[in-house]
């Protein structure tokens, strides 16, 4: 059986080292993780904290910039997820297409666990926490206290909202549900996994032309229901797919670190200069991000299991789509009970609060996480034996393949 030179490595002459157990793939754990953080951290900053313009009118230090800065890019940070999605989803469909084990109910139920496991909780829980907002007539649900965060959500919770929110309908018919803003780049990874491989297989002469006839009109039907805000975004998680198809080059550590020296800062540029529209911007920082994710493939060294490097990487990892989907609600009820009647000017106290609140976010994640997302795999293979269906071989792929990398996140 051919092997996908994507997942393996040559260690020494002779010697094969598969994807998951080399610093490449502890990497890419790191930047899903510290992407979900940036995400975070955005969301902290703009609730609590007035615009920077406003703290330097009340008399702050102009050295603020650089906090104000590194809490901005949470819309890179999207984009970021779904170049790593590309990858990783779709590098493993045309692995799968490549070894003849394709199966659609297998590739639909690991897609549809991966993805309610958390979001089912995550509306629920926001549906109980925001409950407990508009209960407290905090001017903060009602969009009174300005923010790029909330606007007015206490119309935000209905039945149909919520089932719409659940089957992946938002933006297209339905809001995303009550607080919970984040969900709306859920739609669009869903559709996406739609997408590529009904696409792929209509173009694939190894089916019948009657299964390629399906997959054609199914590709065409749902390109033009997501036509207006999904599917310009689809080239960005091609953008991904890409990747899969070109070897890993042969970089140092020192290339390494010049890569990433260049391309955090241009996160924040890019979330702060509008230079073209937004989707040329969106393309180009994908194409950035796909380019410098390549070099950072060069990895192929052995990682350190038990270091400490791999295990804050693996462990940030693997808790960052429960923190993209469940943070925001937390953070707004936080705030609401924080802030008052206006946001914070960046003083000392406010800002060791502010902080000490994201400690208490990233714990609130970690702790849903640990029944819902790190679950994944025992609920999905619970579900295969009661219906029956069977799993290709499992391939030596990358950790995230296992975990999705959902705004956080999948991928398997």
């Amino acid at each position: 059986m051919r092997t996908d030179r994507t997942y393996f490595f040559m260690a020494k002459p002779g010697e094969k080292v598969r994807f998951t157990d080399t610093t490449a793939s502890v990497l890419l754990d790191l930047v899903r993780g510290l992407a979900a953080l940036l995400v975070l951290s955005v969301h902290l900053r703009n609730m609590l904290f007035v615009d920077y313009p406003e703290a330097i009118q009340h008399g702050a230090s102009k050295l603020l910039v650089i906090p104000y800065v590194l809490s901005s890019g949470g819309h890179q940070a999207v984009v970021i997820f779904f170049v790593l999605s590309g990858y990783l989803v779709g590098g493993s469909v045309m692995r799968l297409l490549r070894q003849r084990q394709w199966q659609w109910r297998s590739y639909l139920l690991h897609r549809i666990v991966r993805l309610w496991i958390v979001l089912l909780p995550g509306l629920l829980l926001c549906f109980l926490l925001d409950s407990i907002g508009l209960r407290s007539h905090s001017l903060l649900y009602h969009g009174i206290i300005p923010n790029y965060e909330t606007g007015d959500i206490s119309q935000l919770h209905t039945i149909k909202i919520f089932v719409g929110n659940l089957f992946f309908l938002q933006p297209m018919w339905v809001p995303t549900y009550g607080s919970d803003g984040s969900l709306w780049s859920l739609s669009y990874e869903f559709w996406y996994y739609l997408l590529f491989p009904l696409g792929l297989i209509a173009i694939r002469r190894e089916f019948s032309w009657r299964t390629r006839c399906a997959c054609l009109i199914g590709f065409i039907a749902s390109s033009w229901f997501v036509r207006i805000h999904i599917l310009p975004l689809f080239p960005i998680w091609l953008f991904g797919v890409a990747l899969t198809m070109v070897p890993a080059p042969r970089l140092g550590l020192a290339v390494r670190w010049m890569a990433a020296a260049l391309y955090m800062p241009l996160i924040f540029v890019f979330s702060r200069k509008a230079i073209w529209s937004l989707l040329v911007q969106d393309y180009i920082f994908a194409i950035v991000s796909a380019l410098f994710l390549w070099i950072m493939l060069s990895a192929k060294d052995e990682a350190d299991k038990s270091g400490y490097f791999t295990r804050g990487s693996r462990g940030l990892s693997r808790f960052s789509y429960t923190l993209y989907v469940a943070h925001l609600p937390f953070l707004l009820l936080a705030a609401s009970l924080l802030i008052g009647t206006q946001r914070w000017l960046p003083d000392v106290r406010h800002i060791a609060e502010a902080l000490g609140l994201l400690v208490v976010a990233l714990i609130y994640s970690y702790g849903i996480a640990a029944v819902t997302e790190y679950k994944t795999e025992v609920f999905r293979h619970w579900l295969e034996r009661n219906l029956g269906i069977f799993s290709a071989p499992k391939a030596h792929a990358p950790s995230l393949l296992r975990q999705e990398v959902l705004p956080g996140k999948d991928k398997s």
